[in-house]
Formats: structure tokens, sequence, C-alpha cells
């Protein structure tokens, strides 16, 4: 039985979701225009990405350190400006600030294009770009995550979320090939200027679109219920603390949090030094890397078209706990792959990640339907702050520890085994269970709603 702090957050979240206004069929389609466009950008960025990881491995052939430092210092932006962006996200106009972001980002592209044409990239301009589009991204993904929960139907969600991850693994099956058949034929400069086409692409919904503003009068009204008489109401601190608050009234989803730190900490390997293991592990080149990348998303993307098409999920409970432990064990099993095998390779990396777009977005519904849209950019910013908080360290120890066991497939084993035993001491406590149990009633209670329509 729930204790009475655990019962009164519970029904906060019901009243929070009750609450939340009826969101127009005109803005649902505006956000369907905003978010196709937004997939020819995430086309561009990846496109960028696989030219600049695959440039590292010939600028430093087999350093491990060198990889792992350049993924550092993209990543680490999240854990630096995630809180601010979430705050502004809330406060600021989100149309203006994803017009901005993406606008930077492309900018930092064409700088790339210019030290190709020149000739003479170096390794520090890699990591000096890198940490700056790292940084327009952890911008742009609070604003994103809280635009969606504040156009699309409650209804509708978790849906959403499905063909959000469909479309999103879609292209990143996509953008490797583009990318390896782009590099056989042509210059990096010309491949490069494809990131620039595809945010002008992206500009038009952007520029036209219309993004409710729910922050001006509810905002206001909560804070200085919420804090008082502090004079705290419009600060940066009082509202990334408010997101804390609202995170510690959900009962288990703070452990929720630290296992998705822990397991973020030893999944970091693969992202860091995946070019290396592709190209002196196994031998391959940049058509095996791109292949590679190819099965790992069409995994995904199966998972994706399953969310996306089903209406109702009956055991939440179970598909996510399913999910993560899927995870750990094709983390070792890639580990295992003799040399050289690719088709076991490209057949581990299919089914690796096949649950993981079905358990993000029924976890992003639950916090969609808990969280008033108000204080959505706030908490996400907070959440994705918490979830990404040791991947930093990971990605800085990944090369290290590679060089120092002398193999990527050893420390891709050793950290499948401990993300396992992570999920085994978090997953099944009694207040996490209850938190699953609690998404699984509210999803049940929207479509009721949609029901009774």
């Amino acid at each position: 039985m729930k204790n009475s702090d655990e019962s009164e957050n519970m029904f906060k979240i019901g009243q929070n979701f009750k609450s939340q206004k009826k969101i127009s069929r005109n803005s649902f389609q505006a956000y369907l225009f905003f978010w196709t466009g937004q997939l020819f950008s995430i086309l561009g960025s990846n496109i960028v990405s696989f030219v600049i990881i695959w440039t590292i491995t010939d600028l430093a052939p087999r350093n491990n350190t060198v990889l792992s430092i350049a993924a550092f210092l993209a990543f680490l932006p999240f854990v630096i400006f995630v809180p601010v962006a979430g705050v502004i996200a809330d406060k600021w106009n989100k149309k203006s600030l994803i017009l901005i972001a993406d606008s930077l980002q492309a900018f930092l592209t064409l700088l790339y294009i210019i030290i190709f044409a020149i000739g003479d990239l170096q390794i520090w301009h890699i990591y000096v770009i890198g940490f700056l589009r790292g940084t327009c991204a952890a911008f742009h993904e609070p604003v994103s995550f809280s635009v969606l929960s504040i156009m699309v139907p409650k209804d509708k969600l978790s849906r959403m979320n499905g063909m959000n991850a469909l479309f999103t693994s879609m292209v990143r099956i996509i953008a490797p090939v583009i990318a390896g058949f782009l590099m056989a034929i042509m210059d990096n400069v010309w491949i490069l200027s494809v990131d620039i086409f595809t945010f002008l692409i992206a500009l038009i919904p952007i520029l036209f679109i219309v993004i409710p503003d729910v922050s001006k009068s509810n905002v206001k009204d909560e804070l200085k219920e919420e804090s008082g008489s502090n004079g705290n109401d419009g600060s940066f601190l009082a509202h990334i603390k408010e997101g804390f608050h609202a995170i510690r009234n959900i009962s288990g989803l703070m452990t929720v949090m630290l296992m998705a730190t822990l397991s973020n900490f030893f999944f970091q390997p693969l992202n860091a030094l995946l070019p290396n293991f592709i190209r002196y592990e196994h031998g391959g080149g940049k058509e095996e890397l791109a292949y590679f990348l190819v099965f790992l998303q069409s995994g995904m993307f199966v998972g994706a078209i399953i969310m996306s098409l089903k209406k109702k999920w009956n055991h939440i409970a179970l598909v996510t706990i399913s999910g993560l432990f899927l995870s750990s064990i094709g983390f070792i099993a890639i580990g295992l792959v003799p040399p050289g095998n690719f088709i076991l390779l490209y057949i581990i990396a299919a089914l690796f990640l096949l649950l993981n777009p079905i358990v993000n977005g029924l976890f992003q519904t639950m916090i969609q339907l808990m969280i008033p849209p108000e204080k959505m950019g706030r908490v996400i910013s907070v959440l994705i702050t918490m979830s990404a908080f040791a991947s930093p360290l990971g990605l800085i120890l990944a090369g290290p520890a590679a060089d120092l066991l002398g193999s990527i497939s050893l420390l891709y084993i050793i950290c499948g085994i401990l993300s396992g035993v992570v999920l085994i001491f978090t997953i099944f406590r009694k207040s996490v269970l209850n938190l699953l149990k609690e998404g699984q009633r509210l999803q049940d209670e929207a479509m009721k709603i949609k029901t009774s329509e």
C-alpha cells in the first residue's frame, strides 16, 4: 500500500494530467510541419558526424584517446548547458530559440567546409567545432521536447513519440549510407554542403509555424504560489530547483534517473570507439562502419514502427524491463563477435536496440502525462542532465581504458556486464515498479478520454 506522501504525489500527477488544455487540430498540424523540417536537419547533421568521425581515424590512426576526447567534447555541452536551456525554453520564445540553435549549427558546418577547402584540418579544429555544435544541440533538444508536449494532443503523445523515433531512425539509417557513398565519389567539402541544404529546408517550417505560449500566465501564477515571498520567482536557480522538486514528487523517478545515469556511463565506449572497433579490430572500412550503423538503426526503426502503430500498451513494465536487459545482452554480444565476422556483427546490431524506441517512447509519454506543459522545459532539462551526467566521464575514460585493456571488444564485454548489474539493482525496486504502474494508469486514462470524445 502506498504511503500518504506517495498517494498525494500521484494525486497531483493525476490533477496535472486532467488540467492540461485541449490542443487544437491546427496546432498539431503545425507541429507535423515543423517536425518534418527537423528530420531533414537531423539528416544533414548525421552526415556531418559520419564524415568527421571517419576523418579522425585518418588524422589519428589507432588512437582511441583522440576519438574519446572528441566524443567527450561534443557531449559535454549537454551536461553544462541543458539545465539553462530548459529554463530558457519555458521563459523565452521557443520559435526564436530553435531558429538560433539551428542557424548557429549550420554556420559551424560552414566553418568545417572552409577548413576542408583550405586543406588544413587539424584535430583541435574538430574538438572546438564539435563542442560548439554540441552546445547548439543542448539548447535545441529541451526546446523541441517542450514544443511536442504543448502542440500534440495527449491521446496522440505515445504514437507521436513512436513516429518520432521511427522517422529519426529512418533518417539515421539513410545518413551513413549517403555519407559513405558520397565519400567514395566526391570531396568532403561538397558532402558537408548537404548540411547547409537540409538546414534551409528545415528553416521553412520554423519561419511559418506558430508555437503556443503557455509560459506567461500559468508559470507566473504557479511560481508565486509555490515560492511565496522569497523573491526568487524569476531566477534560473528557482526554475531549476522547481524542476528537481517536480521530479522528486514522482516516486521512483529519481531511481530511474540514477539507473539511466549509470547505464549511460557504461554504454559510452560504444559511441566513442566504434570507428576504431570496426576499422582496427575487425579490419573494416568506412563502408563496414556505415553498414553497422545502418543495421543498428534498422533495429531501432522496427521498434519505432511498433511504437507508432500500437495505440495502447497493456504491459508497460514488462516491455520496459525486457528492453533494458536486451541492450545489456546485446552490448556483450557485440564484444564477443570474432574479428572480421561482419555478418554476425550486423545481425547483433539489428537486435541490439530493437526495443529501445519503445522503452524511450513509453517513458517519454509517462513524463509528458505526469508533468504540466508549462513546466516541461525545466523538468526535461533536469532529466536530460541527470541521465547524461556520467556520460562525459564514460566518454573521456573509454579511450584510455581500451588502450589499457588492449582491446575494445573486451571493454565492450565488461561494460555490458556492469550495465546489466545496475539494472538488476534498480529496476526491481518497489518505487520504480509503482512508477511504471502509474504510467500504465495514465495511459489508460488518456485512451478513455479520447474514446469518450
